[in-house]
């Protein structure tokens, strides 16, 4: 009987394994790695909020292709991304992530996931004189085999909140 019972309970461990690794067999692997880059655009987001531009420069490639939400920026660099960066702290008090969705993005003829990650970002701002500011903003990224970025398209309107976070820290130069 003892018998009976450990070969039933190996048996039902193997099973169990078997059928955990059989769920992520057939999976799309554009998928995993979807899931994989969005950890990387959450640490670049997370080090953007604790002003940790090291930490935000080692999920960017060094030839990365950045797309300003800023009208006529002509930004395109990682370094000139991480500027802008850094511009946007020297105006705001407090970053803060509220809502998050990620997606997959998709190859544009057959629709189908090719790795990279889009974002559906609700921040909620405080600015150098405490006033709050909500700001809608979509990203989309594509990386490398090293899960580093290489194409950054940003899209908020960046140019509204510049002008009402500048105005906001003259007032409190005064």
């Amino acid at each position: 009987m003892k018998k009976l019972l450990v070969s039933i309970l190996v048996s039902a461990s193997m099973i169990a394994c078997t059928s955990k690794e059989t769920k992520t067999e057939g999976e799309d692997p554009n998928m995993v790695l979807f899931r994989e880059n969005s950890k990387v655009v959450q640490k670049a987001f997370d080090s953007f909020i604790k002003k940790d531009f090291d930490a935000w420069s080692e999920v960017f490639s060094d030839t990365l292709k950045y797309n300003s939400p800023v009208l006529g920026d002509t930004s395109s660099t990682k370094a000139s991304a991480r500027k802008n960066l850094e511009g946007f702290h020297a105006i705001t008090k407090e970053f803060k992530i509220t809502k998050i969705v990620y997606m997959p993005s998709v190859d544009s003829l057959t629709f189908k996931p090719n790795g990279g990650v889009r974002a559906f970002v609700q921040w909620d701002n405080v600015l150098l004189n405490g006033d709050k500011v909500q700001t809608k903003y979509f990203a989309y990224w594509f990386f490398n085999s090293d899960h580093k970025i290489v194409l950054s398209n940003e899209f908020f309107d960046a140019g509204s909140y510049i002008k009402l976070a500048t105005e906001a820290a003259a007032k409190v130069k005064k």
